[in-house]
């Protein structure tokens, strides 16, 4: 693992928990993962870096929706926008 790696990895896990996830670090190697124990989770793949920066995966669990952002919301702006803006995620 390079450093600038884990510095963007750091960096993603600190905007989580400013914005109020509890980080799940049990898949640091591939994904990093924030949850509130509500069936929220926001994901990022550290390696998927686009121009306009990392794209953050919002996830429901109970209905299954999913929506991808470029800013770190919180838990309950993510509920919001999966409700007004979410899919149903991919089998």
């Amino acid at each position: 693992m390079d450093a600038e790696r884990t510095v963007d990895t750091e960096t993603i896990e600190q905007s989580f928990a400013s914005a109020g996830w509890e980080i799940d670090g049990g898949f640091s190697e591939y994904l990093i993962i924030g949850y509130n124990g509500d069936a929220l989770s926001i994901l990022a793949h550290p390696e998927a870096e686009e121009p306009r920066g990392p794209v953050f995966e919002l996830i429901d669990h109970e209905s299954n929706l999913t929506y991808e952002v470029h800013e770190v919301p919180t838990p309950r702006q993510a509920r919001k926008l999966l409700q007004e803006h979410g899919q149903l995620a991919e089998e």
